[in-house]
């Protein structure tokens, strides 16, 4: 599914409600990338959890529940988009949530997630938005907020986000406002070969998250039936 302005052009695949492609005036913002880990790699949510969160407790799967699920859409315009998908609940994980998401293209890029429970047990729930920025020219010397990242691309590390945040790439430069997302985690594919590893330079992950590590399973994590929680991202190009 695609919807456009002058300026921006996404698609998403309702096959695991991900974004395919994200792009301002012509320049890929958000991708799909062939990874040198041999997967193929694309911008997806994880929820109710991020990374290994709840694998041994609640047997949830690695990054999550909706990633890999049939997404409906809700309603859609020429500039904007809502989805819907519904999980199931488990012996272990024993709630069913329904998230939506919804996109929408105007000045800037927005892309707000709800999570709402409706029905079973008080459940832990984080989110975090799995997104593959863009690196044609690669990303070392990618700066957050005027500090280089490169090292924790290369090495899975995370740091905290501010409200504002500035996000330069080598060949572009972004302004990411945050809604509830006070974490994000850095990271790039990679292989180990004999002289170290060899990584994906075409794109890099930095993905906001509710919160990590720690947060999944703690008492602000709790959501209860008839609960809802949203959480947003917007980004925009500096031009």
């Amino acid at each position: 599914m695609n919807i456009s302005t002058k300026d921006w052009s996404l698609t998403i695949d309702l096959n695991g409600g991900r974004i395919t492609e994200l792009t301002c005036q012509n320049t890929k913002v958000l991708g799909t990338y062939n990874r040198i880990d041999g997967k193929m790699g694309s911008s997806h949510l994880c929820i109710p959890s991020f990374d290994k969160e709840g694998q041994e407790i609640y047997g949830l799967p690695f990054h999550g529940l909706v990633r890999n699920g049939q997404w409906n859409m809700i309603s859609g315009t020429p500039s904007a988009l809502t989805i819907g998908y519904t999980t199931t609940a488990s012996d272990l994980y024993g709630a069913e949530l329904h998230v939506q998401q919804e996109f929408t293209l105007a000045e800037r890029f927005c892309h707000k997630t709800t999570i709402s429970h409706k029905k079973g047990a008080p459940v832990p729930v984080n989110c975090a938005y799995h997104y593959y920025w863009d690196t044609p020219l690669g990303w070392k010397g990618t700066q957050l907020n005027t500090v280089d990242v490169s090292e924790k691309i290369s090495t899975n590390g995370y740091c905290n986000l501010e409200k504002e945040n500035a996000i330069v790439f080598p060949h572009a430069s972004y302004q990411v406002t945050r809604d509830r997302f006070h974490s994000a985690a850095l990271w790039t594919s990679f292989m180990q070969k004999e002289k170290g590893k060899e990584f994906s330079t075409d794109f890099c992950c930095i993905e906001p998250v509710i919160g990590w590590p720690g947060y999944f399973g703690s008492e602000k994590s709790i959501l209860s039936p008839g609960e809802a929680i949203s959480a947003s991202i917007s980004i925009e190009k500096v031009v």
